[in-house]
Parts: structure tokens; C-alpha cells; sequence
């Protein structure tokens, strides 16, 4: 299996209340953060999707909806709904806040995806990233047990099933745009 063989979803369904606003649409340049996301990952991957509430962009994404059913904004509704799109296969889950992931970081955690993990994630000595790894698509029934439970993060899915976490030192290779200045910072470092 090959890298370009699987496909990539960017979340950007979340609140962004820390921003004060959809940081989706924040612009980077001459484009989006979303557009930036997709077009970057698109050039590793065979197709990137994006996974949202609902279609809030003027370009023309392919969109995974969170279902429907539930009106709650939750990291593991997104990714019950993200799994049960597709069949039997890994997929590369990011978040839209993430840019300065790049090909390196994802083929250091794509190298663990043969073996018997379910998840394989990013690890920093501060955190471990959950919105940055791979997951097969396998495990959406219990993303689904979990969010009926009322248990939304998805740390919780990592004491229950088969979790790599691959370790990195470069804490700025998982940098998230939570706040106004870390968008600053990180517009003024791109030039």
C-alpha cells in the first residue's frame, strides 16, 4: 500500500470559539486556511474530503457531513461519521488548524498502518494529537458506542482499541491556530 492510495479528511467542523471565527475561512495568503489544507494534502493523497456540519464554503469540496441526527458539535460525532463513510481502510485524519504538518510527519506515521493498529497518531513531548493520525475506518460502530455514552474525546477511543503513537520532538510541525495571535505568527513565518 502506498500513501497516494489513501485518502484524507480535514476537519473544520468545529466552533473555533477560542479564534472568535470559522478558522476554516481565516486567510493564509491568497486562499483559506481550508483551501490551503486541501490543496496541500491533495498532492499526497487521492482524494481529500472535508468534514463539517454542514457546507459553508463557496469551493467545491467533497463534504462529509456529520450526521445529522445530532445537533452537538463533537470531535468523535465527526468521527463516526468521517469512519462510517468509508470501507475497511485507513484514513488520514487532520484538522484544519494544523498547517505546518508535512509529508515527513505523515510518512513516519503512515509507516505503522501495515502492522495491527487500528490508530496510529502523532506523539510530541507535550501532547499527543489526536486529529492528526490515521484510523481505519473499522472502528466507526465504536466511535458511535462512545458518543451515545457521552464520552466526545477522542483520547477515550485510545484505552480501548490497538493505538500507535509515533513519536516526533518538533512541537512546531503540530502547532494549532487556536488563538488570533498563533494565526498571526503564523501568517508572518510563511513569508
Amino acid at each position: 500500500m502506498r500513501l497516494d492510495e489513501l485518502n484524507c479528511v480535514i476537519l473544520c467542523g468545529g466552533k473555533s470559539s477560542r479564534m472568535g471565527q470559522d478558522k476554516s475561512k481565516l486567510k493564509i495568503k491568497n486562499e483559506t486556511l481550508i483551501e490551503f489544507q486541501v490543496r496541500k494534502m491533495s498532492q499526497w493523497f487521492k482524494n481529500v474530503y472535508v468534514s463539517t456540519k454542514e457546507d459553508k464554503f463557496d469551493q467545491k469540496f467533497t463534504i462529509i457531513k456529520d450526521v445529522s441526527e445530532f445537533q452537538i458539535y463533537s470531535p468523535m460525532l465527526a468521527l463516526y461519521s468521517i469512519l462510517s463513510f468509508f470501507k475497511n481502510e485507513f484514513v488520514f485524519i487532520l484538522s484544519v488548524d494544523s498547517p505546518n504538518i508535512s509529508e515527513n510527519e505523515i510518512l513516519k506515521m503512515f509507516a505503522f498502518i501495515n502492522e495491527n493498529y487500528k490508530i496510529v497518531v502523532a506523539q510530541t513531548p507535550s501532547y499527543k494529537h489526536p486529529l492528526c493520525g490515521f484510523y481505519h475506518s473499522s472502528l466507526a460502530n465504536t466511535c458511535k458506542e462512545f458518543f451515545k455514552k457521552n464520552e466526545q474525546k477522542i483520547g477515550f477511543l485510545f484505552s480501548k482499541v490497538k493505538t500507535k503513537f509515533v513519536k516526533f520532538e518538533n512541537e512546531n510541525a503540530f502547532l494549532n491556530l487556536n488563538f488570533y495571535e498563533e494565526y498571526e505568527k503564523f501568517k508572518r513565518e510563511l513569508k
